[in-house]
């Protein structure tokens, strides 16, 4: 107790009056705390009202075809592509895209898958090809064989192992006699038959041993034996008289060692008349074998 009362003894005037501050500080921040305390814990304190302020949508820029190019700058908007364009790679810049491009490093057209323009479709395009419109080959420079260099494509050339003239097909011209040529043009009338038969006469057979003659000694020419009748009878009666004589002719040649490959045999019965039927010398004419020769 003693302890206590000195305490309150104090030494100064001074020394008494900061005491008796401290002990009202001390008093005043203990009530202020006592009147905060209850206010800070009572459910009466309104809430802190919530703040509902918009939040900015994230746009997305759209990539259709998931190349990552933004379909607004994408000139290929469902292909996938490469940059800038967007568009799958070109490399010719022909409009037929790589993937799909038989020739990527060819201009060509879309209608030949991206390769030039062949034509002909031989494998040569237009531009190297110096027959654009007939199949070649490479080694003729797009055009046709000529086996013979006459100017002839060996697929229109009846020689095409030997050189000849445009105007006979690529063969060259037949060349003989002319006493041979006679005996050609002779035999158009001079190959008689049996009436109404395709029976050679004597006379004819002499006519056929000659032309078999000229045959041998050109191995190389074929004979084409065209019959004909004048317009006496039925139409196809004189038909088949006409092919029955120029096989009569073909038999009596093949019987003198010609090859039965080099010759044809052939009827018009009365379809070709060189002169009018009206009168008996026309018929005369109209009735006949003509003889063809040629490579």
């Amino acid at each position: 107790m003693s302890q206590l009362l000195d305490l309150f003894n104090f030494r100064s005037t001074k020394e008494r009056d900061d005491f008796i501050i401290a002990i009202l500080v001390l008093l005043f921040f203990g009530w202020l705390l006592w009147w905060l305390f209850p206010r800070f814990m009572s459910s009466d304190v309104p809430p802190i009202p919530e703040v509902n302020a918009p939040v900015a949508a994230i746009e997305v820029e759209k990539d259709t075809d998931s190349d990552g190019i933004p379909d607004h700058l994408d000139e290929c908007v469902t292909l996938a592509g490469i940059a800038p364009s967007g568009c799958p790679a070109d490399s010719d810049a022909d409009g037929v895209y790589d993937a799909e491009d038989k020739c990527p490093n060819l201009k060509g057209i879309s209608a030949n898958a991206g390769c030039p323009s062949d034509s002909d479709g031989d494998g040569i395009y237009d531009k190297d090809d110096k027959c654009p419109k007939l199949k070649g080959t490479a080694e003729t420079n797009g055009c046709p064989l000529d086996s013979d260099n006459d100017g002839v494509y060996d697929t229109e050339d009846k020689c095409p192992n030997k050189a000849g003239l445009k105007a006979n097909k690529g063969c060259p011209a037949i060349k003989m006699e002319v006493e041979e040529k006679k005996i050609l043009e002779d035999a158009i009338q001079a190959i008689e038959f049996e009436t109404g038969s395709a029976n050679l006469k004597r006379t004819s057979r002499s006519i056929l041993y000659r032309i078999a003659k000229i045959m041998n000694k050109y191995p190389d020419y074929k004979v084409d034996i065209i019959g004909h009748t004048d317009n006496q009878g039925e139409s196809d009666m004189n038909l088949q008289l006409s092919k029955d004589r120029a096989n009569s002719c073909l038999d009596y040649l093949t019987s003198q060692g010609i090859d039965a490959r080099r010759i044809t045999a052939k009827g018009f019965g009365d379809k070709r008349p060189i002169e009018s039927n009206d009168s008996p010398e026309g018929k005369s004419k109209n009735r006949r074998v003509e003889f063809k020769l040629h490579y």
